[in-house]
């Protein structure tokens, strides 16, 4: 919005980031088994990392928009969903059973708990991510308890999805959480910059947290998503703002918000 107002470019992230020697598709096996509810998933491992207190500039920045830090992980994965308005979530690699990260929805009657310990039981309606033995996310929402980062963990999975946004808003409201990342998916997040998001948070969190990222990762996209081009009549936003508008400078506002 301020680079709109005052014709100034954006500034965006600069990411230099360094891989290992290893594969993420070694380490974790993705299958997205609802590509209607979940259209792009996407994910890579970061190995080595030690958990703990996140630098001073990390805390101070969290607390300016009104987050409270609780470790360089998760610290990092709440930054960049502010930052780019795109949720993530991370898990502990070593507890995800088989190695498998599978986008399915649940069984009826399923139970899951969450990361500050509420257990629900599960529909069959709700998308989530599990692995071989269990729920350990429910999608866009919240993480499970058995798969959360702690002070033992070395291994990461991190995740960066777009969820559809019904279904998000759906099981939020069934199941009764109420979370930021919850917020944002039900309100419809960017899709074209999943891959984005993710590569700037294990930039950071290498930065941040030490370790290394693998040198490929998943970006499961059967359908990439069409936008339809929305028509507009200058005389349309005229009557709606309640002054004369300019198409030029309509034009111009809308290429600096973005716009195509």
């Amino acid at each position: 919005e301020l680079s709109a107002l005052l014709d100034r470019p954006v500034k965006r992230p600069t990411m230099n980031l360094k891989v290992g020697n290893f594969q993420t598709t070694d380490r974790v096996k993705v299958k997205l088994q609802a590509a209607d509810r979940c259209p792009r998933y996407a994910g890579r491992s970061v190995k080595g990392v030690k958990v703990g207190a996140s630098p001073a500039w990390l805390v101070q920045r969290l607390e300016a928009v009104g987050l409270r830090s609780i470790n360089n992980v998760v610290d990092v994965t709440n930054y960049v969903m502010f930052e780019y308005g795109q949720s993530l979530h991370a898990f502990d690699a070593k507890e995800i059973k088989g190695s498998d990260i599978i986008i399915r929805l649940s069984k009826k009657d399923e139970k899951f708990t969450s990361l500050d310990g509420t257990e629900v039981t599960l529909t069959g309606e709700e998308l989530v991510i599990a692995d071989m033995e269990r729920v350990v996310a429910l999608a866009g929402i919240v993480g499970g308890q058995n798969s959360g980062v702690n002070e033992g963990t070395t291994e990461l999975f991190i995740e960066s999805a777009f969820f559809g946004a019904q279904g998000v808003r759906r099981t939020s409201r069934r199941l009764g959480f109420d979370t930021d990342s919850g917020y944002r998916f039900s309100r419809g997040v960017n899709p074209e910059q999943t891959v984005q998001a993710l590569e700037r948070a294990c930039d950071l969190m290498v930065q941040v947290a030490g370790g290394e990222v693998g040198k490929d990762f998943y970006d499961e996209y059967p359908q990439p998503i069409v936008k339809d081009p929305i028509l507009v009549d200058v005389n349309y936003i005229a009557q709606r703002v309640g002054y004369a508008v300019n198409e030029s400078d309509f034009n111009k506002v809308m290429q600096r918000l973005g716009f195509k």
